[in-house]
C-alpha cells in the first residue's frame, strides 16, 4: 500500500472510537478496499482517497452508525461512572464545607451556651448572643 493510503487509514483509525474488536474489523474492510483502489489508480494521494471513500469524519459516523446502540453505551459506560463519582465527591465536599461554615459561623456570632455546676445538678443557661 503507497504512503497515501496508509496516511489516510491512519486519519480514519485516530476518528473512530468504540470496542477495539469492532475498530480493526472496520479497518481491515476498508483497508483492503483503499488497496483494492490504489492497484487501479496508484498515483491517489489521501485527499483523493478521502474523495473516494468518505472524510475520516464521514466514514467515523458511519461506522458509529453501525454499531449496537448497546455496544455504544457499554463502551463510554466507565466514563459516565467516573462523572457520577466526580460530582458525587464534589456534593459532599460543598457539604462539609456549609456544615463547617455554619458551625463556625453560630459559634461565634449566633447563640451561645454556658453551663453552671452547683454541688446537686447542672444547670444549662443560654445567653442572649456573644459578640
Amino acid at each position: 500500500m503507497t504512503k497515501a493510503g496508509l496516511d489516510y487509514l491512519k486519519d480514519v483509525e485516530q476518528q473512530l472510537s468504540g470496542k477495539k474488536v469492532q475498530k480493526k474489523a472496520f479497518l481491515k474492510k476498508l483497508a483492503a478496499d483503499v488497496a483494492e483502489r490504489l492497484e487501479e489508480e496508484p498515483e491517489l494521494d489521501s485527499t483523493a482517497l478521502a474523495n473516494a471513500f468518505g472524510s475520516p469524519e464521514e466514514l467515523a459516523s458511519e461506522f458509529i452508525g453501525s454499531i449496537d446502540a448497546k455496544e455504544v453505551r457499554k463502551a463510554f459506560g466507565w466514563k459516565k461512572i467516573v462523572l457520577i463519582g466526580v460530582i458525587a465527591a464534589f456534593l459532599v465536599w460543598l457539604i462539609m464545607i456549609v456544615a463547617l461554615w455554619i458551625d463556625g459561623h453560630y459559634g461565634v456570632h449566633g447563640k451561645g451556651v454556658e453551663s453552671i455546676q452547683d454541688d446537686e445538678s447542672n444547670y444549662i443557661i443560654v445567653t442572649e448572643e456573644f459578640y
